[in-house]
């Protein structure tokens, strides 16, 4: 007489591993394998393949955070291959995490060898296949004699192109504008483009510039210049392309990288109604000027990152301006960095209060080297205006900044709040803070 089952524990092994693997949730599976040692022997096997998608975050987490490392594409590469569930989790993360995450040797293009390699590989695929991982690929070493293959890359692949560097910021390694135009063409998926470009035609008049369409822009890193012979640049008509680029995108761009001439833009608010993450990059011969605090202080944008930069010494000084300006984005801002010009007359009071604010990065020059008194006290405050904040870069820079006044800086900003990291390098003071 056949044996009565009692418990599932009776049944056979071949019959329980048959029920588990129809569990699809990896949460399920850990309790599967926690629930006895029974259970845990019979699915051990699946425990490599369930837990992946757990594991890989993990690794990535270290190799990026910790050791400060992109993670290498490569092993995605590898990952992919070995099943199913792999290959899903490492799609899912390549679509999740940016470019800048990876280490992508394969797809950076420093001139005609790179891309004939690269070629030569991709043809040798079954028609389909998408042979850029990743979805991304730079062109930042290109020169003039290496346009043909870079079209011909982009003519056939474009379609998986998602993130695209075209240009760098070394001057020789930009893109003429009609090249770009063409590019462009072809790039019908694109999310996010770095493009270094310039118009040799001295002659073309302040016409706002023809661009293809691109739905699904949402980043431009833009960086345009103007060549013209034995003269200095025409800051009108980098303004103008500037112009273009901002005609063509700009109803659905969320971050934007871009020159001070951005904001000399007609109706510029109105033109970037989607805008949340804004980078304004100082040029050669032009920074920031107080109109341009002035315009950021109107712009009707809910800004969650600002990053306000220039080369060389700070030129931005601790207004009453700038202090507006602030403010105007005070309800929405998540990430603050600042190159500032640190003044006595500085009031953190003006400020009001801004709920979401996390992380400031100060690049701080002063022209004072005796520290007044009642200005620690002053800089105190920013603790009161920012009481969700968790993180506070600071580095300190001129000829008159002495030790001593960035002791009293590094007090006046961690006094009873913040616990730090601080050191001191070639002039430079940096400081880690984190809130106790």
């Amino acid at each position: 007489m056949a044996q009565s089952i009692q418990n599932i524990c009776d049944l056979p092994p071949e019959l329980l591993e048959q029920i588990f693997s129809w569990l699809e949730d990896v949460n399920d599976f850990q309790s599967v394998i926690n629930t006895c040692p029974l259970w845990h022997d019979i699915m051990e096997y699946r425990k490599a393949e369930n837990l992946f998608a757990q594991v890989l975050p993990i690794l990535m987490e270290k190799e990026i955070r910790i050791h400060h490392r992109p993670y290498p594409l490569n092993n995605f590469a590898t990952f992919r291959q070995v099943c199913k569930k792999w290959k899903q989790e490492t799609d899912r993360l390549l679509a999740l995490y940016r470019f800048e995450t990876f280490d992508c040797k394969a797809y950076r293009f420093y001139g005609a060898q790179t891309m004939q390699r690269f070629l030569t590989h991709a043809s040798a695929l079954p028609e389909g296949i998408n042979p850029i991982l990743g979805n991304w690929v730079s062109f930042t070493g290109v020169d003039e004699r290496d346009f043909g293959l870079c079209m011909q890359l982009i003519r056939g692949y474009g379609t998986y192109i998602k993130s695209i560097h075209l240009g760098s910021h070394i001057h020789v390694n930009r893109f003429p504008f009609h090249e770009l135009q063409l590019a462009l063409t072809f790039l019908p998926n694109l999310e996010y483009l770095y493009a270094n470009a310039y118009v040799e035609d001295w002659t073309v008049g302040y016409q706002v510039l023809a661009l293809p369409p691109l739905p699904l822009l949402k980043e431009l890193f833009l960086l345009t210049e103007i060549t013209m012979p034995w003269s200095t640049p025409d800051y009108r008509r980098h303004q103008q392309l500037t112009d273009s680029f901002v005609t063509a995108y700009g109803p659905h761009l969320e971050i934007l990288t871009c020159s001070p001439l951005l904001l000399r833009l007609e109706s510029i608010s109105d033109r970037l109604p989607n805008l949340t993450s804004l980078e304004i990059e100082g040029m050669r011969g032009m920074s920031i000027t107080l109109d341009d605090i002035h315009t950021l202080s109107r712009a009707d944008w809910k800004l969650q990152y600002l990053e306000i930069a220039s080369f060389g010494a700070p030129t931005i000084q601790c207004s009453t301006a700038l202090m507006e300006m602030l403010n105007n984005f005070r309800a929405t801002l998540v990430s603050l960095y600042l190159s500032i010009q640190l003044e006595e007359s500085l009031e953190p009071s003006d400020l009001n209060v801004f709920p979401c604010l996390k992380r400031v990065s100060l690049r701080v020059n002063s022209t004072f080297s005796v520290f007044p008194e009642d200005l620690r006290d002053r800089l105190n405050l920013f603790s009161v205006v920012c009481p969700n904040l968790k993180i506070l870069y600071i580095t300190t820079v001129g000829k008159n900044m002495n030790e001593a006044v960035r002791e009293e800086l590094q007090f006046a900003e961690m006094e009873g709040v913040f616990q730090q990291l601080q050191n001191f390098t070639h002039g430079r003071y940096h400081s880690d803070v984190h809130r106790m």
